[in-house]
């Protein structure tokens, strides 16, 4: 063998085809087995060294004394995405009161009870996001060699979107707000998901235009708190489709373009015209929100026209939305509809349909994570 080879096995008995994914295994044990013992050796002197420039300032935590001694070590376990690791944590003596504490716990990030380590919380909270609870803990099993309990990553989920803090939007920003309902709570239709975001253009990729998203809102229940949260804020520049009354939530609001004609075609409907015929209006309203000019003379023009042959409910949800229907006209927008909010808005159905009812905070929860994994942390 010359210098420097890992000394194999004397024999490895693999059927034809399989001798490459048995080496690998076998490196793979070594690997793990050298890793927890290097971990243990450099955690130890990490202490050490922390100890011994700490320990004047290091007090007892029941008489508060500062003569402390170094007083042996306390085995612990840890979970990590490689297995189960044994670290040893370094203990003190208070020599007033003669306590025996660990007074490097909190600095090491080694919790007393369910000691996970962080970059295996990490995946847990990851995958929790993303499938249930029960199948990450069954993917986590499967693709590590650590192991976490369907309630572990519930736990993990709920701890980490308590922590979650959301930006602030910056003066003149586009904020892109859409609600939705979701099968959650005692309500027979369930509870809303209202969500706002910030989108400007980002760089080209590919010769293909991209959109910069933050995550500003979430919450499940009425729309109370996302008008708190627009005027705590001080959003400037507001999009929303109409769903809600945002009025002196924000000094701009912008009505989403396509929602203006989507809803018409529903108010078309209740005045009894002809599902034929709608198209032909919904094209009429896209020319006259397109025209920054003569668009809002036009739009007083055209709703005087409706109520005049009948149209009553049209006529109305032109005139109410018409205050925020050319605000795009006299301050900029990023955006002038929310498209860029859609596409969070197909990600968010597609994680709350599970075919059972959630409890809305657990919902939150998810959703809250979820998104801020999605747009904060990318």
């Amino acid at each position: 063998m010359l210098p420097g080879e890992p000394g194999l096995p004397e024999a490895i008995v693999a059927p034809d085809g399989q001798a490459v994914n048995r080496l690998f295994y076998w490196f793979c044990q070594r690997a793990d087995t050298r890793l927890a013992s290097e971990f243990q050796v450099a955690l130890r002197q990490v202490q050490m060294d922390w100890f011994n420039c700490r320990r004047e300032s290091l007090l007892c935590p029941d008489c508060g004394g500062q003569h402390l001694i170094r007083k042996g070590w306390r085995s612990r376990i840890v979970t990590t995405s490689r297995g189960k690791l044994r670290v040893n944590v370094i203990q003190a003596c208070c020599k007033v009161c003669g306590r025996t504490f660990r007074p490097l716990n909190d600095s090491l990030g080694l919790p007393t009870s369910r000691r996970l380590l962080e970059e295996m919380a990490t995946k847990a909270a990851f995958l929790g996001t993303q499938v249930s609870f029960a199948r990450a803990a069954h993917i986590l099993r499967g693709v590590t060699q650590g192991a976490v309990s369907s309630e572990g990553v519930r736990r993990i989920v709920a701890k980490r979107a308590a922590s979650v803090r959301f930006p602030r939007p910056a003066p003149g920003q586009a904020v892109l707000v859409d609600a939705t309902k979701v099968k959650a709570g005692h309500k027979e239709r369930g509870e809303s998901v209202y969500l706002a975001v910030t989108a400007e253009p980002g760089p080209l990729r590919h010769g293909r235009p991209t959109c910069q998203k933050q995550l500003v809102h979430l919450h499940v229940g009425t729309a109370t708190k996302l008008k708190q949260r627009l005027k705590a804020t001080g959003a400037t520049h507001v999009v929303h489709d109409g769903g809600e009354n945002l009025e002196g939530c924000a000094p701009h609001l912008q009505r989403c373009r396509w929602h203006l004609g989507h809803q018409l075609k529903h108010y078309l409907w209740q005045d009894g015209v002809p599902h034929a015929f709608r198209g032909q209006f919904q094209e009429t309203m896209t020319q006259i929100v397109s025209d920054q000019k003569h668009g809002p003379e036009r739009l007083r023009r055209w709703q005087a026209n409706l109520a005049a042959i009948g149209l009553k409910t049209a006529a109305g949800h032109l005139a109410n939305a018409a205050k925020e229907t050319f605000t795009y006209a006299k301050e900029p927008f990023a955006y002038i509809d929310t498209s860029p909010l859609e596409r969070e808005m197909r990600e968010l159905n597609r994680r709350a349909d599970i075919g059972a009812r959630w409890s809305p905070k657990g919902l939150e929860n998810v959703l809250k994570l979820m998104f801020h994994q999605r747009l904060n942390e990318t």
